[in-house]
């Protein structure tokens, strides 16, 4: 396994521990969890940039332009993630702001996960089973951002009074698992 397979287990392992630090603070409402959930975030998306140089390397041969440009989108809004939920974890950010920047910064990274699922299937060198899986991810991840958006632009935030309902609460915890299971998938795979 190379740096940035290991890099991508990482990620994937600290993208979990996110999973279950975001459902003990949506529980207990205590902000110490919320921001335990920021800096495992923070963790994963800097755990990541080196799995995506990875990719870059492998595949930019031949369409080294549009790779690299996929990439540089990915790294970006990685970056942005790292920015904003260490700022959030370190309660200098608010966290719905956070949220917003950040939902952009996970759309650059969703962009670079759908491109290298592509090129996977094009290229080859990893299983195409892989590609089909981060494919599927990014689509939940997507309905998942999607759900949370209009929720919180209609009651405000997803916590407090009125409670998401439960379908809300099923696409996260697939999008929580199947996220992070991609990436460990990726890791074992480099």
């Amino acid at each position: 396994m190379t740096l940035a397979g290991i890099s991508a287990v990482a990620a994937g392992i600290a993208f979990l521990i996110s999973g279950a630090c975001i459902v003990v603070f949506f529980v207990s409402e205590k902000e110490a969890w919320g921001r335990a959930n920021d800096a495992t975030i923070a963790l994963f998306a800097a755990l990541m940039i080196q799995p995506a140089v990875e990719i870059y390397e492998r595949y930019a041969p031949g369409s080294r332009w549009v790779v690299g440009l996929v990439t540089l989108i990915g790294i970006a809004g990685l970056l942005v993630i790292v920015v904003t939920s260490s700022l959030t974890a370190a309660a200098k950010l608010d966290w719905l702001l956070s949220a917003k920047i950040g939902g952009a910064g996970f759309g650059g990274f969703l962009t670079w996960m759908a491109t290298a699922c592509v090129l996977i299937f094009r290229r080859g060198g990893v299983p195409d089973a892989l590609a089909v899986f981060g494919l599927a991810t990014v689509g939940i991840m997507g309905v998942a951002v999607g759900l949370a958006i209009r929720f919180i632009r209609s009651y405000g935030r997803l916590s407090g009074e009125v409670q998401p309902p439960v379908g809300i609460w099923v696409v996260f915890a697939v999008a929580f698992v199947a996220l992070p299971a991609w990436t460990i998938w990726l890791g074992v795979s480099l």
